[in-house]
């Protein structure tokens, strides 16, 4: 059952004394997790906007998983795909870990799109993005979504795997007709610590596979509000994102229970103690959207998704 509560771009941050207060208050809870975090949150309503370094690009990890969705729901409502239609997923597409289809896979290499899409959403499912992310095109079939959707500030330019091998700082990837499921274990492995510091260090500044807090809440306003989907196609996508089971420490970590929370979470690996991006977007009470990205923090995960807690509470405090 969805609590209905207050929220505070409906009340104190109508003013701008009141979203003056509430970025006080997200700087001192981000300054605890050091790195840099950004936050924006929407009222849905009115379309009121307060953000924290709203401007800045975050890797995106996992969150490219929302925007590819999109993408693919938008080519069944244009007749190019249906949501009971097969896909073969391939060997190189198989990724084993945080995967229900690549423990299926090889006894099953055909899943319905509809399911596909569900475990890519609500299970984070990283064989499932690898190839839908092929569906909508790639790089350029995403770029060109996102011009078309006016999301200016969001780029979903590689498959997620190609990112990882970034961050670890894997050089040379063969073609992806080589790629196996075991490849990544191989190719991270022999690549010495120090690189990978390095490494991180080079993705925390690409611009690529990237996206801002500010043109985050713009995509989540514009998909509840029914502006990039048939109503139906929309319905079904927030149902998966209301059944996300990732990070139930972050966004939904200290709201009230019962709070319905419609959500993509993103976590990249980390250099040593150096992490990528921690990252949670999404729908509180189907009324205010909220983007929460922390990037290069050296805090252990619990405290990164503490932070994002604590501020998802600021906004719906209950």
């Amino acid at each position: 059952m969805c609590v209905t509560r207050r929220w505070f771009l409906g009340a104190a941050a109508s003013s701008a004394v009141g979203a003056d207060s509430v970025v006080s208050q997200w700087r001192r809870i981000a300054a605890r997790v050091g790195g840099t975090v950004g936050a924006a949150a929407a009222d849905l309503a009115n379309g009121h906007v307060t953000s924290l370094n709203g401007g800045i690009s975050f890797p995106l990890a996992s969150v490219c998983k929302l925007p590819i969705a999109v993408a693919i729901l938008a080519m069944v409502l244009e007749g190019k795909l249906s949501l009971t239609s097969e896909i073969e997923v391939p060997v190189y597409d198989v990724v084993p870990f945080v995967s229900p289809i690549a423990a299926r896979w090889p006894h099953q290499r055909r899943f319905p799109l509809d399911e596909m899409l569900a475990l890519m959403i609500s299970q984070s499912d990283n064989t499932a993005v690898q190839t839908l992310f092929r569906q909508a095109g790639d790089g350029p079939g995403m770029a060109a979504r996102l011009r078309k959707w006016g999301s200016e500030g969001m780029r979903v330019d590689r498959s997620e795997r190609e990112c990882g091998w970034a961050a670890a700082g894997v050089r040379s990837i063969p073609p992806v007709q080589e790629w196996t499921p075991e490849l990544a274990g191989r190719l991270e492995a022999a690549i010495p610590a120090s690189e990978r510091l390095a490494a991180m260090r080079r993705f925390l500044s690409d611009p690529r596979d990237t996206a801002t807090p500010n043109a985050t809440v713009e995509l989540l306003r514009k998909l509840f509000g029914g502006q990039l989907l048939s109503p139906a196609l929309t319905a079904r996508l927030i149902a998966m994102m209301e059944k996300t089971s990732t990070g139930p420490a972050r966004m939904k970590g200290l709201l009230p229970v019962g709070t319905l929370v419609a959500h993509k979470t993103g976590t990249t690996g980390s250099a040593g103690s150096l992490n990528g991006s921690t990252n949670d977007v999404g729908v509180i009470a189907g009324k205010l959207a909220l983007a929460v990205y922390i990037k290069g923090s050296t805090r252990p995960l619990a405290e990164r998704e503490r932070v994002i807690a604590e501020i998802a509470r600021t906004v719906f405090p209950g």
